[in-house]
This record gives C-alpha cells, structure tokens and sequence, in this order.
C-alpha cells in the first residue's frame, strides 16, 4: 500500500489517504542496504519488511501459497545508463512483476493502481459493465430453447440493442416489448430483456419486478440467471446514491435494506448454484457488498477465500491483490480484522517509521508492544506470523535485536520460501544490530545455496559485500572465490571503496565483467586526474583499451573538445605540465574543462550514505573533485596567465547561471562575491573574450 496506514475507517475518498506506489516520477539509485524503516517503493527488498509496498508482501505471502512467482524486470522504455549501476535489492516496485499460476495460461501482471478503484461504474458491480459476453450467453441460451421459427432472432436482435451506459435516463414507458414473440417460453425470454433494459436503464423497481417474475421459469437458464440478477439489481440500488461526483463513496448513503437484499440473494443464488454460471461473480459480489457495508471482518475473509480459491474467479489472483489493496488496507480498522494474512500486512505498515511525508498521510499513529500483544488470539491459526511480526517489532520499533533472535528459528535445511527467507532476513538484521558479525555472515553464507527465489541471491550477496566493506576487507569481495558476483555490487565497490591496488587488478582481470572494468578505468584515472596523482595518471593511461567507450575517450584523446576560445591539450600532456607545476593555472581550467565538457560518470560526483554499499571510507585516498575549487585557485593567483584567471572569473560566475545555486561544488559563495568577480573581470581584463561576452552575474 502506498499510503500510510489509517488509524480510524473512513471512506474511500478522492482525497483520502488512500495513494499507490506507482505515480508520475520515477525512481533513483536503490540504496545499497535492506534494512529501511520508512515507506519506499523505490527501495523495496524480497522480504516481508515494513518499508515494502503491502501489495509487494501480500504477493509474497501468496507466492508461498503457490498462486503467484514473481520476477523483477525494468522496463526496455527506462534504458540504465551506461555509467549507472543498478542493483537488483534494493529495487523499484514498479519493475516487480507477479506472474499468476494456475489455470490454462500464465497471466503476468505489471504492479498498477486499479484504475479510479472507487468509481460507481466499476466491473460487474455496475450496470455499466460490457454487456458482449451477456448477449452472447443469452443468444446460446435462446437457441436452446427450441423457440417457434423467428422468435429467437427477434428476440436476439432486440437483445443485441440494449446499451449498458450510467448516463442512460432511459425510461420503461419509452421502451416497446419486442413484437412477434407468441409462446410462452418466448414471452419469459421477451420479458426477460425488458428486465434488462430497465437494469440498464436504471429503472431498478421495474427491472426487480420482472427477474423476480422468472425466478420458477422452466428454462434453466432463465431461472438461474434471474436469481443472480436479483442481487445484482438489488446492489446497484443499494448504490445508486452513494457515490459523489468524483466517484468518493459516502457509506451514509448507501441503501442499507437494498445492500442486504442483494446479499441474501447472492448467498441464496450460491447455495442453490454453487458451480453456477454467475457462481464466481456472485462471490466478488459479495465483497463488494461487504465493502459498501462496511464489514471489514467478512471482506477480508472473502479475500482470504478468494486468495486461496484455486478455481477461476471473478478476478485473477493480481487483481485482487489490486482490489483489496483499494478496498480494504487503506481504510482498514484493526479491531474488525481477524485474518493472520491481513493483520500480519497491516501491522508491517503501522511499523513504519515516521518523517516520510511524501503524500502518504502524515505521520503512522503510534503502535506499541501492547497492541501487538492484544492481537495474539487472532493469529492462533497461524502463530508463525504473530511470532514474525513480534520481532520485526523488536528490530523496527523497540531495537531489542536479542529478543527479535529469541523469536526467530534456526536456518532450515531446506530450500528458503519468501516467508523463511524472511525469517532469517531478520535474523541477519538482529546480529548486525548486536554487532555479532561473524555470527552474521556465517548465516549470509549458509543462507546462499538455499535462496533460489527470485532477489533472494542479490540480497544475500549485498549484504556479505556491506558486510566487508564496513570490516575494511573490500580485496574479499573481489577474490577468485567470492560468492559475492552481482556486477551492479561489484561496480558500486569499484566507484566508491576500492583502493588504486584493486583497480588496476580489476582492468588486469579477464574475468571480470566489462562495465565493471569500465567503472575501474574512469574511477582510477578520475580520481588520479582530479585528486593530484598526476604521475600515477600518466603511467595508467597504459591501461586504457585501444577502443574504449565514450565515457573513457577523454583520457585517450589527442586534446580535448574544444570551446570557441580556450584550448586544451590532451589529459596526459595536462597532467604532466601540473606535475612539475601544480599551480599551472592553464591545466587547473583545462581540468576544469574535461569535467565540464565530459560530466561526473560512475558515481564521482555524489558518495551513498555510510550504511550503504559503497559508502563510508574510501581505500582510495583523494576528496570529491569541484570545478569550483580549481577556478577559485586560479582566481587567487594574481600571477597566473590573463586569460586563464579571466576564464576563471568567467566560468566561476557562470557556475551560478541561471539559478543562483553553484552547479560547480558545494561552495555557498555569496551575491556579493559573485559581483565582486564580475567587477574584476571586467576591470582587469576588459578586452578578453570572457569579459566582453558576460553580461551578467547570478
């Protein structure tokens, strides 16, 4: 569920809290870490975790159940870069796709929100639904029924011409009974399309009158069909007024009598018809009458049912997960829920942590040890997930790790389903919190073979790859024997962790993955360029391939690109100059240049948080490199070439067009700096190219 949990019912609104996953943006970088607190769908992981969407743990559970597998696949339509790495755990919901089981065909089914879930005109339980297939039913069943000559075309052409359509005021007296029809089977078919013409038409009176009339008819069909139709005329009444112009259901103004009438009508229809034609529609319908009354208890149980019900439904096994994502977590109220699956989804979400406010509903009402500890009774058919649940509290909420690891059971000598993966995927979170590492990758390592579900894997190895690096022994990662062999993990390590030593081993490995080799190239020679190391650059442009890729063509090229005014010759004969003059002001801007012309690839630009994957101390000894700086070295030389510190000036100011914002560093360089420099360029060199060209300062 993309929104925040609710503390009280409320209706399902148009401005309800009620607020997917998939919206208008797009996600970043995944976290390189597992253990996230707060509500992201751009960082879900494989297990059963409060930060997960609760339509990605609910299809979890029901992969278990065996109704869904699931694969992570990103869209052809969002290309990763070339100098991106994307890691698999964290990943995006909206690249999560469950695939349904069962049946004669697999369905794959992207994560969406159910379009305008709470629209009167909804599916069957409208008037409004596509009445195709129900011609063609009624035509089979008119064909059937041995009609004198013509009476069955004239009936199923009359058929044929009713329109279901909400803005239909369409009334019974304007409507003719279709002329021709003499027998008595024909005038039941005959007023059996009246009765649907007032259905349409929203004549809910008349068309109850007339099903009514054929509950006892002689004709199968006749008979089975008015008795759904009985309940389903009876609940589009009960509806009728309850739906405000934006299609927000107001509970208040649903027509209680007729809602429990469409109820019993259904229970009755499957009672007499339990493989009835209509059987798997009067079920859903069902849900939806529990929904409009409000009945939280039964609604969830009708999901429980329909969730476990291999047989086809009214809905496949993805759209219910849609349907009661919609329908029943985002206006949930504890008390009513006594299903251990729902209960178990829905206290995941009350123990998310507060501060994401990103349109989810504020801050999650408080949940303590106490509530939890009322539910235990409900969970008494399925104590494993109360147990689950008691100490994702103790990790998530209460950080009492050593009671969490209390609670959870040893690894199985099996393979892992997604809810024992989860078990020890806490287990992994608790002795990291207690700092028993060893403890901690033992598990990791025992965990691999046995974690062959989709994610499982990249999750094991980012957390053994956190695990070396936060211990100082990122060489381990990238050893022959490392179980840790995810590129994007390895890439994210290459930017951000590994020393000179490891780069240059990972260019030499021809084993080692080609954009891994690329990242190893940029960040070696990047970092050398850009932190000092001019000598050490000089002797690793050997390492570049003889055709290297776009990104790494800088380093290899004869000069650089040039602007219309200031020349630049190749990095090596830059870097040469500046290792016998780190001053030279030419080579500072040309620097300068490179970066500008070519950008910042493969993360140089911007360090993960420590926690994550790559964050923390680098083995590699030089800071983030800014433009800034280099320009503002120039500046302060007063000795330095006229049109180099003219440049300076130049790119220095332009580094605050058009926002005001330094889109060269980090530097919070004042307005009156900025003008000041503006002043000098002008005054000093006011015959340059640079000062005759800038017009304004920012």
């Amino acid at each position: 569920m993309g929104q925040k949990y609710c503390a009280a019912f409320v209706v399902l609104a148009f401005n309800s809290c009620l607020l997917h996953a998939s919206g208008d943006f797009s996600c970043g970088p995944p976290r390189g870490n597992v253990f996230i607190r707060t509500y992201s769908t751009c960082n879900s992981v494989p297990f059963l975790s409060p930060g997960n969407d609760s339509r990605l743990n609910l299809q979890l559970l029901l992969i278990d159940a065996g109704r869904l597998t699931g694969t992570l696949a990103i869209p052809p339509e969002f290309p990763i870069a070339p100098d991106l790495a994307l890691l698999r755990v964290p990943f995006d919901f909206g690249d999560w796709h469950a695939i349904e089981i069962g049946g004669n065909a697999a369905h794959i089914s992207a994560p969406s929100d159910a379009a305008d879930a709470n629209s009167y005109a909804e599916g069957e339980g409208s008037r409004c639904s596509n009445s195709r297939q129900a011609v063609e039913v009624f035509s089979k069943a008119v064909s059937a029924a041995a009609l004198p000559a013509g009476e069955a075309s004239i009936l199923i052409t009359t058929r044929t011409s009713l329109v279901a359509d909400c803005n239909t005021t369409t009334s019974m007296n304007n409507w003719n009974s279709p002329e021709g029809i003499h027998s008595a089977i024909g005038r039941q078919f005959a007023l059996y399309v009246a009765g649907a013409n007032a259905f349409y038409s929203g004549d809910f009176q008349s068309a109850l009158k007339g099903f009514k009339s054929l509950e006892s008819s002689a004709n199968p069909w006749l008979k089975e069909t008015s008795r759904y139709m009985v309940g389903r005329i009876l609940l589009n009444s009960a509806q009728s007024g309850a739906f405000g112009e934006w299609g927000d259901l107001q509970l208040k103004k649903v027509a209680k009598d007729d809602l429990k009438g469409a109820e019993s009508a259904f229970n009755s229809y499957l009672d007499d018809f339990p493989r009835g034609i209509y059987a798997a529609s009067a079920r859903g319908l069902l849900r939806r009458v529990y929904w409009l009354d409000g009945d939280q208890t039964r609604l969830a149980e009708e999901y429980d049912k329909a969730f476990a019900e291999t047989e086809k439904g009214n809905a496949t096994v993805s759209e219910l997960v849609q349907e009661a994502d919609s329908k029943l977590l985002g206006t949930v109220q504890i008390d009513r829920i006594q299903s251990p699956q729902f209960l178990l989804i829905i206290d995941l979400m009350r123990m998310r942590s507060g501060g994401d406010d990103s349109g989810h509903g504020g801050a999650l009402p408080a949940f303590t040890l106490k509530d939890l500890e009322a539910q235990k009774d409900r969970f008494a058919r399925n104590v494993a997930l109360y147990g689950y649940l008691l100490a994702v509290f103790h990790i998530y909420v209460d950080d009492k790790p050593e009671e969490a690891l209390a609670l959870l059971p040893e690894l199985p000598n099996r393979k892992l389903n997604y809810f024992a993966f989860s078990q020890q995927s806490l287990r992994v979170l608790a002795f990291g919190a207690t700092r028993r590492f060893d403890q901690e990758q033992r598990l990791l390592l025992n965990m691999l073979p046995i974690s062959t579900l989709p994610l499982q894997s990249e999750q094991i190895q980012l957390a053994l790859a956190n695990l070396e690096q936060h211990a100082g022994h990122v060489e381990r990662v990238f050893a022959a024997d490392s179980p840790i062999q995810d590129k994007a993990i390895r890439t994210i390590l290459t930017e951000y962790s590994a020393s000179p030593a490891m780069l240059r081993q990972r260019i030499k490995d021809p084993k080692e993955d080609p954009e891994v080799v690329n990242a190893a190239i940029y960040t070696l020679l990047f970092k050398e360029l850009t932190g000092g190391k001019y000598t050490e650059f000089q002797t690793d442009l050997a390492l570049m391939h003889a055709h290297p890729s776009v990104i790494l063509a800088a380093f290899s090229a004869s000069a650089q690109d040039k602007t219309p005014d200031y020349h630049c010759p190749s990095l090596r004969e830059i870097a040469e100059t500046l290792e016998h003059n780190r001053k030279d002001a030419r080579s500072l801007n040309c620097v300068g240049e490179m970066v500008r012309i070519q950008g910042i690839h493969y993360g140089q630009d911007a360090a993960p948080p420590q926690t994550d994957l790559g964050g923390g101390n680098s083995l590699f000894p030089v800071t983030n490199y800014s433009r800034m700086d280099g320009y503002l070295e120039v500046i302060a030389d007063h000795s330095a070439e006229s049109d180099a510190r003219a440049y300076a000036f130049f790119r220095a100011i332009r580094c605050f067009a058009p926002s005001g914002s330094n889109d060269c560093g980090k530097q919070d360089i004042p307005l009156s700096t900025r003008k000041r420099w503006f002043q000098m360029l002008h005054q000093e060199y006011p015959n340059s190219v640079w000062a005759q060209s800038l017009k304004y300062y920012w």
